[in-house]
């Protein structure tokens, strides 16, 4: 007994000196991005597309009055690409891949709020679905945003189920606004330049060298539904605020390039999201703060968040996921409703929710992540 409590203490210890390690190199890697900011055209020019892109859908968003323009503002950000062609291929993706989630969502609304047991394990099963596809499948953008709009559309008619079709019709709306805006921008400052889609390795590899794919599906289920838990546990009522953050828990997935392999990647890349998302929220809370109540400030605070977030994304440095936290998190942050928020605690709340479920996805995925010696171990089996 004592040498497995031995072995426990020993495992947290070192989890937790790994965790502080990787935050500070993470924070000297995040300061040579800032110091880098504008040096190089390339990331200069996506970055300013990027936040030409979420200001034109934030805008947008507002002028038709849509429910949630956050939403559209994600999409807008989610849709751009290095080029027009990439940036449209993408949109294209997460349209249909919001529709089939707008369709799915709306179906199950009919029946998973009356039944909490079967709503876990939806919850469970489509995001487990959408992350493992996004990483083996060619059209994993499509995956992931049916996962998403699902969750999104089931979670906002917990209370009451008959607004399905109308929370449907609005989030697939949302999502056309801001890829739209993404499509347009891209090829008007880009220009069209046709590259081929990116590989992937396949659904057919998932029980052979893919298999973390499938752990790393299991983890982002079991954190999506610690957090629908929580919030169900405490009654809490804001059901916008349980969607996001969800939502934030999914829309970043490890990508499968190789490096996620090792218990070392997984928490770099977890760790990297979390600060991100400190960083993104503190910036936003600030903002908020001042009490700007010009339009035109307010869109000025976006677009600066925005270029920076994606300028850091697309950076050398091997921090990209902070960048793509901090800009996600900022936007639902500081797009609440019709215009400049007139409070801050709305703000506060959902960053308090975002900061909430990261940390459990944060805690998942070094907790169940295998030791290196077992991950050797697997990937010999596999190739046998």
């Amino acid at each position: 007994m004592n040498r497995y409590l031995h072995h426990f203490v020993h495992e947290v210890r070192h989890l937790i000196v790994e965790t502080f390690d990787i935050a500070y190199d993470t924070l000297v890697k995040f300061g040579r991005e800032l110091g880098e900011l504008g040096e190089a055209p390339d990331r200069a020019r996506q970055a300013l597309v990027a936040a030409c892109s979420v200001v034109l859908a934030t805008f947008l968003a507002l002028l038709l009055e849509i429910q949630a323009p956050w939403w559209a503002a994600v999409s807008a950000f989610m849709s751009v690409s290095a080029t027009g062609a990439a940036s449209l291929r993408r949109g294209v993706l997460r349209l249909v891949g919001t529709a089939a989630g707008a369709l799915l969502g709306f179906i199950m609304a009919s029946w998973l709020p009356y039944d909490h047991f079967a709503l876990y394990l939806f919850v469970a099963g489509i995001t487990m679905l959408g992350v493992v596809a996004m990483q083996v499948s060619p059209h994993g953008l499509a995956w992931m945003f049916l996962s998403i709009t699902a969750i999104l559309v089931l979670l906002e008619c917990l209370a009451d189920p008959l607004l399905a079709a109308s929370v449907a019709y609005y989030r697939m709306f949302e999502v056309v606004v801001g890829v739209l805006s993404a499509i347009i921008v891209a090829n008007l400052m880009l220009g069209w330049h046709r590259e081929p889609p990116p590989t992937a390795p396949g659904w057919r590899h998932l029980l052979g060298a893919q298999w973390p794919v499938v752990l790393h599906g299991a983890r982002s289920a079991i954190a999506a539904c610690a957090v629908l838990a929580i919030w169900l546990a405490l009654e809490l009522s804001q059901v916008v605020e349980m969607a996001i953050t969800i939502t934030v828990v999914m829309a970043a997935p490890v990508v499968a390039d190789g490096g996620f392999g090792t218990r070392h990647a997984v928490a770099t890349r977890s760790v990297q999201r979390f600060l991100g998302c400190l960083l993104g929220g503190a910036a936003a809370i600030a903002c908020l703060a001042l009490g700007v109540e010009s339009f035109v400030w307010w869109l000025g605070m976006i677009f600066v968040a925005v270029w920076i977030g994606m300028h850091i994304q697309v950076g050398p440095h091997g921090v990209g996921y902070v960048g793509t936290q901090a800009a996600f998190v900022f936007i639902v942050t500081l797009v609440q409703g019709a215009g400049p928020p007139n409070s801050i605690m709305p703000g506060v709340d959902r960053f308090a929710g975002v900061v909430g479920g990261l940390a459990i996805l944060l805690v998942v995925s070094l907790v169940l992540w295998p030791s290196d010696e077992e991950i050797a171990e697997q990937r010999a089996s596999a190739k046998e």
